[in-house]
């Protein structure tokens, strides 16, 4: 079985930017890395995955992207798992 790609930072603004725009898209994912206390680029799946989450709170376009985030990350982390036991 093979494990999916990393999830990255800039995956995860590129698909904010597909439903919000560049420029609302930066701001929103700059903020929300503000507000946990973050520093880009941010390269932990743990850290993508708060991010996501706090994505998810601001708004309906937002809470899309980062739900879908979100579920790429817990994939990437449960198939990481199985092929490493």
């Amino acid at each position: 079985m093979a494990v999916p790609d990393r999830p990255t930072e800039q995956d995860a603004v590129r698909a904010l930017a597909d439903l919000v725009g560049p420029q609302m898209a930066e701001g929103l994912w700059n903020l929300s890395v503000q507000a946990l206390g973050l520093h880009r680029p941010v390269e932990d799946p743990a850290d993508l995955r708060r991010i996501a989450e706090h994505v998810m709170e601001i708004g309906e376009l937002s809470r899309v992207a980062g739900r879908s985030l979100k579920v790429r990350i817990i994939t990437y982390e449960s198939l990481t798992r199985t092929v490493r036991n």
